[in-house]
């Protein structure tokens, strides 16, 4: 019996080490594959940072593009749109500057012509420049195809190793517009007062301290920011704020804490110069001589091309009025700093594309303007017999105002002064501004007393010293372009009125009103103003992988 129950246990040797061999073969299986799998997430995690520094190295490459597009210098122009021979100069500037600039020392060959799909064009490529360690460089070039000539195309190739990436923008050979990101421009002080809602920024190159460039009474708001050229320092050392501010020089709240993304809830100060709403102030802005902000920016001649000239009126249809006049009536001076002037007088007529010659003085009442109303005045002679001081009384404008460039403000002898319920509809070939005035007293009202389609006006408005009264819906920059530092308090933008604001022209209730701006930076700067022309690039045109 023992004998046979030894020889069944005999069989079962060695289960166990079959047993181990199974599993060191299995887990010796799962090793190499666990080796194997990080080893390709080694190698996946290699070539997606390879890629990453690709991209790097192609986004780099377009940093630089755009270096080298603002840095140019590319002439002026003014007109309101670059012209072809213009976008020309432009490219072989763009040209000459990047074969001057030799970034990393590189020697940067002469464009040459392509062809792609069909299309033609000039061609400037840059030689691979290196982008951090190793095997790493980007290549850029500049494209500009004969159908587009306003348009430069740039394109970026990455690479690390033997992985490359793509990146391209286009980019605008345009005028320089850049003041039209603003809803009001200004050499001098501003004052926002009334029912009105300014949607954009301001901007003051008031450069006096002593004074605060800007008020806005609590019954206005700004939907922007509100920029001065004063730094904070220096308007602490004065005796008003532009707005509260807590030890670290943050808005502060009507709770005492920091000022958060409500600004409904922001605390005004007693000594505050801004009680309407704002969404901050931005001190020490730099003033780079934005286009349109000095005389020697314009020159209108060439709008008097097309223009006939307005004849005069029968002696006995002239009328004396005084400006600044007695409240209700024109007649009057208001005090002994009034001027006054022999109107020629025109009612019920229409203009299309008119000139109105020095010392006319107009009175029109109850007239029509279409294209261009040119209104004239000599350049270096302030003396009323060369100047024009125009009232405007119940006008349709359905073109623009534009005035000769007289070089220093005389802001009685020179003046738009618009009464009565003005409407507006430009419909001319300068749909880019409404009034083009440098160095004109602007003085704009429209007492119609219900907001309507012809209370709405397009485009710049610029005078020397612009106010706007009465009812008004403006889309558009108004561009005030005196500097005025040197005139203390007076020759203020007023927008707005009420009965007592100390506006100098504002007498009437119907004065009164609401009014809203609205900047459109995309529109273009009226020809006339002369700007540089720059390379603009377009982030809306990014692309990745062409």
């Amino acid at each position: 019996m023992s004998t046979a129950r030894k020889s069944c246990r005999r069989p079962r040797r060695g289960a166990v080490l079959l047993l181990a061999m199974v599993f060191i073969v299995i887990f010796s299986a799962l090793a190499v594959a666990v080796a194997g799998l990080s080893g390709a997430n080694v190698q996946v995690a290699s070539n997606q940072h390879r890629l990453n520094t690709a991209l790097n190295a192609a986004h780099s490459g377009l940093e630089c593009a755009k270096y080298l597009v603002t840095t140019a210098a590319l002439g002026q122009t003014n007109t309101n749109c670059v012209t072809d021979a213009q976008a020309d100069q432009a490219w072989a500037a763009l040209c000459t500057h990047i074969q001057a600039t030799a970034l990393d020392g590189q020697t940067v060959a002469s464009p040459t012509r392509f062809t792609d799909a069909g299309a033609g064009g000039d061609r400037l490529t840059l030689p691979a420049m290196d982008f951090g360690d190793g095997d790493c460089e980007f290549i850029l070039r500049f494209s500009r195809y004969d159908s587009d000539p306003r348009v430069v195309c740039t394109q970026s190739f990455g690479a690390a190793g033997q992985v490359s990436r793509a990146v391209g923008m286009s980019m605008e050979i345009t005028k320089d517009r850049g003041i039209l990101e603003y809803a009001v421009a200004s050499r001098g002080r501003t004052w926002l007062t009334g029912d009105t809602t300014i949607n954009g920024d301001l901007f003051s190159a008031w450069n006096r301290a002593e004074v605060s460039p800007f008020n806005v009474t609590g019954d206005s708001s700004v939907v922007g920011t509100i920029n001065t050229v004063l730094a904070l320092d220096q308007i602490d050392a004065e005796s008003y704020d532009m707005e509260t501010l807590d030890v670290n020089d943050c808005p502060i709240s009507i709770q005492g804490g920091p000022l958060g993304e409500d600004y409904e809830d922001r605390y005004y100060g007693p000594q505050d110069e801004i009680q309407g709403y704002h969404e901050g102030v931005n001190y020490g802005q730099p003033y780079n001589d934005l286009a349109g902000m000095d005389i020697s920016h314009y020159n209108t001649d060439a709008y008097t091309a097309d223009v006939t000239s307005i004849p005069s009126c029968p002696t006995a249809s002239r009328v004396i009025e005084y400006f600044p006049h007695a409240a209700g009536d024109y007649s009057q001076p208001r005090d002994r700093g009034s001027t006054s002037f022999r109107r020629h007088v025109y009612e019920d007529q229409t203009f299309t594309d008119a000139l109105l010659p020095v010392n006319r003085h107009a009175l029109f009442r109850n007239c029509t303007f279409e294209g261009v109303l040119y209104v004239d005045c000599y350049k270096s002679n302030t003396n009323k017999s060369y100047t024009n001081n125009v009232r405007f009384e119940n006008c349709t404008f359905d073109g623009v105002i534009v005035t000769d460039t007289p070089q220093s403000l005389n802001w009685k002898n020179n003046c738009l002064y618009f009464t009565g319920e003005a409407a507006f509809n430009n419909q001319s070939d300068v749909p880019e501004a409404t009034i083009l005035a440098p160095h004109f007293n602007v003085n704009l009202g429209n007492t119609n007393p219900q907001q309507s389609d012809s209370n709405v006006l397009t485009g710049a408005i610029v005078g020397g010293i612009v106010d706007v009264r009465g009812n008004a819906q403006i889309y558009g920059t108004i561009v005030s372009m005196c500097d005025t530092t040197r005139w203390t308090s007076g020759y203020v933008t007023n927008i707005g009125a009420t009965l007592d604001d100390g506006g100098s022209e504002t007498t009437e209730l119907g004065d009164i009103g609401t009014i809203g701006i609205t900047p459109q930076e995309d529109m273009m700067l009226p020809s006339g103003i002369t700007s540089p022309i720059i390379i603009k690039p377009d982030p809306t045109t990014y692309s990745e992988g062409f």
